[in-house]
């Protein structure tokens, strides 16, 4: 496959393993056109990493919040008054 069509697909299944490979390749294309079309893809691409970058921070803010509450009710759990 061209590089073209393996971005398209990678961009059309938000395929981060298949962005991921093909940010590590030198971009092919054989006219002008097939260039704009790939610069489109790419920006495509980098919109979708930054949704997932997002995804990932509040999956982490979500996390650190449920440690911080676990810790909290653990502590206040055996917090024994005599």
């Amino acid at each position: 496959m061209s590089y073209l069509s393996d971005l398209r697909l990678a961009v059309i299944n938000r395929d981060l393993k298949k962005l991921e490979y093909l940010a590590s390749k030198e971009v092919e294309y054989e006219n002008i056109e097939e260039a704009k079309e790939i610069n489109a893809y790419l920006k495509a691409a980098i919109e979708i990493l930054k949704e997932e970058k997002n995804n990932v921070s509040l999956e982490m803010q979500k996390v650190k919040n449920l440690k911080k509450f676990y810790m909290q009710e653990k502590k206040e759990s055996f917090n024994f008054k005599i």
